[in-house]
This record gives C-alpha cells, structure tokens and sequence, in this order.
C-alpha cells in the first residue's frame, strides 16, 4: 500500500491513518528536533526552570529552517493528502509539539475543525487531514501517540471507555511520519523518560475551512521569495492552483 490512492482510502475508509517510515533522512530528523528545542527555549520565560511533567507548542516553523520548508510539502505526504482534500488544499497549522520528562496524556481527542463543531460530524467531505512527523524515535516509553483504528467512521466525539479498548500505540524511527484522519480518535501517552520527546504537527484543510493558525505568522520574507508554488499555495500566499480556472459570470 504505496500508492497515494490506497492511502488514501486506508485514511477514509480503513482505519484511519497511515505511517510512511523514511521520509526523512536520520540527519534530517535530528536538525528538526534540535532547531524545535532551540526555539522553544529561546522564547521561554526566563523563571521558567523545571518543564517536568509540561507540554509545550513551537508554532512558525515554516520560516525557522529549510527542514520545515521540506516537511511541509513533502511530495509523498502531499500526494496522499490531495488525493483526499484535492490540490486546492490549504495549511491549518505547521507546529511543534514538546513532551519534557513527565508529561501525562494530553486527552483524546479529534482535530479541528471537528472539534470546534457540533456532533454527529459529516463523513464527508473530510474537513482535516493531520500529519504527526516522528524526528526522533517513538517509543513504548516516550509518549508515542495512541489512535483508534477505524474511529474516524463513528463521527462522533471520543468515547473515553471505549478508547481504551481500541487505542493502539504507534511507535517508529525517526523520519517516519504518521497520516491520519481528523476524526480518528487520538491522544499522546506519558512521557517516562528522561529526555524531551518532539513531534512536528501538520495540519491541513479543504480551502473553504477557515485555518487555525497564521500561517504567516513571524513569516521570513526569504522564504517567501524562494516557497514553491505548492507551498504558495498551502499557506495562502497564492490563494488558488494556475489549474483551477476563474468562474465565468458569462456562462
């Protein structure tokens, strides 16, 4: 199961999510996290000491780092998630997100824009496509994530007991990254080692889906000047595909 088609249909229609190992190179993974620990200490609060048991969110990545540009537009991830939400896709987010030594559950959860909605959701169309980047090995023991397989075809807020039953851990190597729909059911675990544990959260929509964060936020003009048409075009900087034609008011 390679091609964009079938990973597709396993994120609708089978147990709503995917892990493609390898898409980053070990080096790669490493740069990722070290420039994620780098920034989140670089904009703590100064009396902030311990982070023992604390999560923590990195956000602007995009314009910290040509890894982030890379990740973000990945041409295996981004054919997966077209086949899914279509080319005209847009960027709801691009963060980071921190477990330090210590940290408990987060609680399960689905992506927004589900979340911000009212239960039952649609099936379809799908609203949010997320995509978890492993840049350090997951663990049994390091707060790997915990979905539940095939909950996306519920529709429905999480039901805690019955999360229980069906979440599975998902553990890997550093570079693989996990596809999943927004209403799979998930939440990390714990935290119980003693070093930080970093995942790159991407977050994408259909255009008409308000994003959730700027993405032009804390933006590098350099980045801007060099962004790939696909990446124009995911954080609205071009708000439509050359392929896609204006409507024709004469018709």
């Amino acid at each position: 199961m390679t091609d964009a088609a079938s990973l597709a249909r396993e994120i609708i229609e089978g147990q709503g999510y995917v892990v493609l190992p390898s898409l980053l190179t070990a080096a790669q993974a490493r740069e990722a996290r070290s420039h994620v620990l780098q920034l989140a200490q670089k904009h703590r609060k100064p009396d902030r000491i311990s982070l023992a048991g604390e999560r923590e969110r990195v956000f602007g990545l995009i314009y910290q780092g040509e890894v982030f540009e890379l990740m973000v537009q990945h041409p295996r991830v981004m054919e997966a998630i077209e086949a899914i939400l279509g080319e005209s896709m847009t960027l709801g987010g691009f963060s980071a997100h921190i477990l330090h030594p210590g940290a408990t559950n987060m609680g399960v959860h689905v992506d927004y824009p589900y979340w911000a909605m009212q239960p039952p959701f649609p099936a379809y169309p799908v609203l949010e496509v997320q995509v978890l980047w492993m840049v350090q090995d997951f663990t049994q023991d390091n707060g790997a994530p915990l979905l539940a397989p095939g909950s996306q075809k519920f529709c429905n807020k999480p039901d805690l007991s019955q999360f229980e039953t069906l979440g599975e851990k998902i553990t890997g190597k550093a570079g693989s990254a996990i596809i999943y729909h927004g209403l799979c059911w998930h939440d990390t675990s714990v935290n119980n080692t003693d070093v930080p544990r970093v995942s790159i959260l991407g977050n994408y929509l259909p255009k008409f889906v308000r994003p959730l964060e700027d993405p032009l936020y804390d933006f590098r003009q350099e980045v801007l000047d060099r962004a790939s048409p696909k990446l124009k075009r995911l954080i609205r900087y071009e708000l439509k595909p050359a392929s896609e034609p204006y409507f024709n008011l004469n018709d």
